[in-house]
């Protein structure tokens, strides 16, 4: 069974077929930069397998028998890649058997490393393939660059070991005890790959996931997109995922500049720096400026910042009432600005260091430190 379309997911349910598109707008929301370029081949592939194969469970990780043997799944690399060299069908399942077979383990769940991007899409593939429930929890609660960037990681679960399986049927299996390491190596074996690959990750157990993983992550995303496909009025809209993600409107305003910048980068974020720049039409009229990376960084208002990472920062088209991705802005375009709280982790020193401003190379004090209302 599933929910009926419309309805809001629970402590316990499935996501069927008529449940696709809207996980896949809300795993949108939580990575904006990524564009549509291969939504409708992604949908399709996902929407056949669940219509074959039945809904896939999708359970609390506090319902299951803490000794049950859980891994992550993602896509690593590049979407544009991924849509000129589609999957062929068992790169998900084929990365967890490698792992199954080098731990003498049977998984009896997965989950997904970040609940947002098509990483949100392929753990209920990974789940289907195998015959196995999902989990209702994720790594990072929306997405960030590197694969030791996760709560797991902070909670002292090491990445490892990992294996990326790519669409030629080549693989890399990688053993290191050092989640930035293992990111490094990992990394360098994208492109050889194919310039995408499933990954299979953090192999634990159910017991260690509930006090580890982020709960709650994939029912949340699916609850936003059933929002974000009524498209309705953009004040209405807002109004609407803010009862179900917390987030609130920085402004509203015109798009009159697009940048890209050339500023050095030291490396540890793999992005290119460029900016956004919108005069606000209402309120205190003042120019915003949005920072992006691999996503929207920070925003400043007359060059004070009010809005960073790792707050989750998106843009709304408000003429359409509908997301508004970072490869397809234009001059003139008007937009909402929105910022979402992260999860608490991220606000810890701990979390602050990994993905805070500083990670990005902006040397400010979030405003969440300087007393800055949210």
């Amino acid at each position: 069974m599933s929910v009926q379309a419309g309805g809001y997911l629970g402590a316990n349910t499935w996501i069927g077929a008529e449940d696709v598109p809207a996980l896949y707008e809300g795993a949108k929301f939580y990575s904006s930069s990524v564009g549509d370029a291969n939504r409708s081949s992604l949908n399709s592939w996902l929407t056949g397998l669940l219509e074959r194969r039945g809904p896939v469970p999708l359970r609390r990780v506090e319902t299951m028998d803490p000794d049950t043997p859980c891994v992550s799944v993602c896509v690593l690399g590049s979407a544009t890649a991924m849509a000129d060299l589609p999957p062929a069908g068992d790169e998900f399942e084929s990365a967890i058997r490698q792992i199954e077979r080098l731990q003498g383990v049977r998984f009896g769940a997965v989950y997904p490393l970040a609940a947002a991007t098509v990483s949100a899409l392929a753990p209920v593939v990974a789940a289907a393939q195998l015959g196995v429930p999902l989990l209702d929890a994720d790594g990072m609660g929306r997405t960030y660059a590197l694969i030791h960037h996760t709560a797991m990681h902070l909670a002292g679960v090491s990445p490892t070991p990992l294996v990326a399986f790519g669409p030629t049927g080549e693989s890399v299996l990688v053993e290191s005890p050092e989640g930035r390491r293992a990111d490094r190596l990992l990394r360098a074996n994208v492109d050889p790959l194919g310039g995408w690959a499933a990954l299979a990750a953090y192999p634990t157990t159910a017991g260690i996931l509930r006090r580890a993983a982020l709960p709650g992550t994939v029912s949340r995303i699916t609850n936003v997109g059933r929002v974000l496909l009524q498209r309705t009025d953009p004040d209405l809209l807002i109004s609407r995922l803010s009862a179900v993600t917390g987030c609130r409107r920085l402004g509203r305003g015109r798009i009159v500049d697009l940048e890209q910048l050339s500023r050095p980068s030291d490396g540890t974020i793999p992005a290119h720096a460029s900016s956004v720049v919108v005069d606000e039409t209402s309120g205190p009229r003042r120019q915003l400026r949005i920072e992006l990376r691999s996503e929207i960084v920070a925003v400043f208002a007359n060059g004070a910042l009010i809005a960073g990472a790792p707050d989750l920062l998106c843009l709304v088209d408000a003429a359409r009432g509908a997301l508004a991705t970072l490869d397809n802005l234009e001059r003139g375009d008007l937009v909402d600005v929105l910022v979402t709280p992260a999860d608490a982790v991220w606000y810890s020193d701990e979390g602050m260091e990994m993905v805070g401003l500083h990670s990005h190379g902006i040397p400010l004090e979030h405003p969440r430190r300087r007393g800055g209302s949210r």
